[in-house]
């Protein structure tokens, strides 16, 4: 299961209906006091700065602190827990194209297969050389030219 988030007004130390001016006053403040390069080598403070991070770009977006206002964690996260988010509150997650695709190919190449054992494979058209052989004279095209011939014949 996964770890349960903080709520991030609490992440900020803010009241939930705070300013922008009171929301980036808190945000600085523990920024800078968890930042990782005033605590070397500290994980405690990177995990800390991550979170107030996550917690200042939802908070600081007026359309992602009404959806968080309204659903919590679920109204912004598309990978906690059930709820809607991502593109446009439907949850689709654009890692899965490669998926989708291969979804495709396989559902046409069983199509493929399933029309060559339905229908044998017989001819419709006859070949040219099929079709020169069985006719009496062969096209304009080929026949011979008659050559001119002159009367030796004395007139």
């Amino acid at each position: 299961m996964a770890e349960e988030k903080r709520d991030y007004y609490e992440v900020l130390g803010v009241q939930k209906g705070c300013s922008d001016d009171e929301l980036k006053k808190a945000y600085r403040k523990l920024a800078k006091q968890y930042h990782p390069d005033l605590n070397p080598g500290d994980k405690d403070a990177e995990a800390k700065f991550k979170e107030v991070n996550e917690a200042y770009a939802v908070l600081s977006d007026s359309e992602k602190r009404a959806r968080y206002d309204q659903f919590g964690h679920a109204g912004v996260d598309p990978s906690y827990g059930g709820g809607a988010g991502g593109a446009g509150g439907f949850g689709f997650d654009f890692g899965d194209i490669g998926d989708i695709f291969d979804s495709f190919l396989a559902a046409a190449a069983a199509l493929a297969v399933l029309a060559a054992r339905a229908e044998p494979a017989t001819p419709t058209r006859r070949s040219a050389a099929t079709t020169l052989t069985s006719t009496s004279r062969s096209p304009s095209w080929r026949r011979p030219r008659a050559a001119k011939r002159r009367s030796t014949s004395p007139a």
